[in-house]
């Protein structure tokens, strides 16, 4: 089982959605999970820890390769992550009585990466999903198929403007994805870097609603 941290609905529902939050390389359960209070009442909120402890401190869901010059990701390593992520959601499905037709995917960097194709592979599977300073990487896109019905997906993007870690031109192929999928999307740009700034903050929670 996954490390994770929850926090139970706050208020009662009888059948509340779930919140999955997937953090960034080098980070923790703890970091999004400082957004937890603010999200909806009605809702379960897990934060996952990523699976693989890195050498500088923290979890990363796979492995980069920076020897070229560029930030190569381990394709093998995050399909794996991938497949945990659904794995661990069968496996709460008793624990946690949450709508699993309601399901929001909440991720920046490594996490906003994986949530997006998470919610292309498995459509049926998600509601909402939030990419906070990701982009679409093409590796783990190549086998999404095409005809599924996207129709239930509403996507939020967000990335910073002056974003040193990952460029904004990465960020914005997801609106030409979006428009060729005919997908439901909201994407923003603001004056920050490699984070969240509180007009994006305000943005999401607003989205979350």
């Amino acid at each position: 089982m996954v490390h994770y941290l929850l926090r139970e609905p706050k208020s009662a529902t009888e059948s509340p959605s779930l919140i999955l939050l997937l953090h960034g390389y080098g980070s923790n359960e703890q970091d999004l999970f400082s957004f937890a209070e603010e999200l909806p009442d009605d809702a379960y909120v897990i934060s996952l820890r990523a699976i693989r402890e890195i050498n500088t401190g923290g979890y990363a869901w796979y492995d980069l390769d920076f020897t070229s010059g560029a930030k190569m990701i381990n394709s093998e390593q995050a399909i794996e992550a991938q497949q945990i992520i659904m794995k661990f959601l069968d496996q709460i499905k008793n624990k946690y009585s949450f709508d699993d037709t309601s399901i929001t995917l909440l991720g920046f960097s490594q996490g906003a990466i994986l949530s997006f194709s998470l919610a292309l592979h498995c459509p049926e599977k998600f509601k909402k999903v939030a990419c906070l300073s990701g982009y679409p990487d093409p590796e783990l896109l190549k086998d999404v198929n095409m005809g599924d019905d996207f129709s239930q997906l509403e996507f939020f993007f967000s990335h910073g403007k002056e974003d040193p870690i990952i460029p904004i031109v990465w960020s914005r192929q997801f609106k030409s994805i979006c428009e060729e999928l005919d997908l439901d999307y909201e994407y923003h740009e603001y004056n920050e870097g490699h984070g969240i700034n509180s007009e994006n903050y305000y943005d999401l929670l607003n989205f979350l609603q």
